[in-house]
């Protein structure tokens, strides 16, 4: 066991800590891959994966309302309310959500594909919050890629169980699933707050400035860094290349898989395997990349890939 704990840098009075904590990185991210991927492939076969462009507008829109909301939660509630809240909250919301298919509302599916990716976030939110809160820098610095391989695993094996799950218990069964492990995690959230991060308990509480004012101070802050200018940019520009290759990624598998089930196991599978994949380059080959040629040029890789990527995908789409 001593040398257990060496391996994973995990100092005597952390044992409690840091397994509470893998466990629950590993508990919602394989809850988040079975219900992720059973909720698109519902979406795509249900819904219409022709209606994928109208939904990454709608879905950007959405988004920056429910992070304006997130911020505002955050700066009202005390941080122990929010995080065992949060897991019990979105695993009533599935199960409500799984309630509302047996109406068999078509346009519900649209919906579910909204909420998902809005739960992914605050998914991160509950984790990397916790961790950040019960883990000083010194225990972040040894202990985070820990937990980020706890996360990855969860990954990995919830991607690896939805072919099976799916078969079994059909898609919107594993919606079911997914607030299984939410519910898990919630008995998690507490016994690690009750144990290792007692201070999260008080709260003190002051009046925040209003949304308007925080969105124009984060403008203002973007306007006069040029980097920060950059690093806008990038994302947009990120966000463009990853959608305009998830949409034909998105029909070819929907055209393959007509099925729910079948498709919500193709992409658990397929999830798995690139989960895998980069973790090994990660680990393998990244840092000996950097170490060998520096961090900025090996950034310089991204544009390259992305460009020898679309020159394919187009010669491809057009033969």
């Amino acid at each position: 066991m001593n040398r257990i704990l060496e391996t994973f840098k995990i100092k005597p009075g952390e044992e409690c800590m840091s397994a509470l904590l893998v466990g629950l990185m590993l508990f919602t991210s394989a809850g988040a891959a079975i219900g992720g991927n059973a909720t698109e492939a519902l979406f795509f076969a249900r819904f219409g994966v022709e209606f994928l462009p109208g939904m990454y507008v709608i879905l950007g829109l959405f988004t920056f309302v429910t992070s304006m909301a997130i911020t505002i939660v955050m700066g009202r509630f005390s941080k122990q309310r929010l995080f065992i809240a949060l897991p019990l909250i979105i695993g009533f919301a599935l199960i409500a959500e799984r309630m509302i298919l047996l109406l068999n509302i078509k346009w519900f599916f649209a919906v579910m594909w909204l909420v998902m990716n809005v739960i992914g976030g605050l998914q991160g939110l509950l984790i990397w919050g916790l961790a950040g809160a019960a883990c000083d820098t010194r225990q972040a610095k040894r202990l985070f890629p820990l937990f980020s391989a706890g996360s990855i695993l969860g990954t990995v094996l919830g991607g690896l169980l939805t072919q099976p799950m799916a078969r079994w218990l059909h898609s919107e069964n594993l919606l079911l699933v997914w607030a299984g492990t939410l519910f898990i995690a919630f008995f998690l959230s507490r016994s690690l707050i009750g144990k290792t991060t007692p201070a999260m308990g008080a709260s003190s509480y002051k009046k925040q400035p209003s949304i308007f004012i925080e969105m124009q101070r984060g403008y203002k802050f973007v306007r006069q860094s040029p980097i920060m200018q950059w690093v806008s940019n990038s994302a947009i520009l990120f966000s463009v290349c990853y959608f305009s290759l998830a949409l034909p990624f998105s029909r070819g598998v929907t055209a393959q898989f007509p099925d729910a089930d079948r498709l919500a196991g193709f992409l658990g599978l397929f999830q798995s395997i690139t989960t895998i994949v980069a973790l090994i380059a990660s680990l393998f080959f990244a840092n000996r990349l950097f170490a060998r040629f520096g961090i900025m040029p090996m950034l310089l890789l991204f544009p390259i890939i992305y460009f020898i990527g679309f020159s394919v995908l187009s010669f491809a789409l057009c033969k």
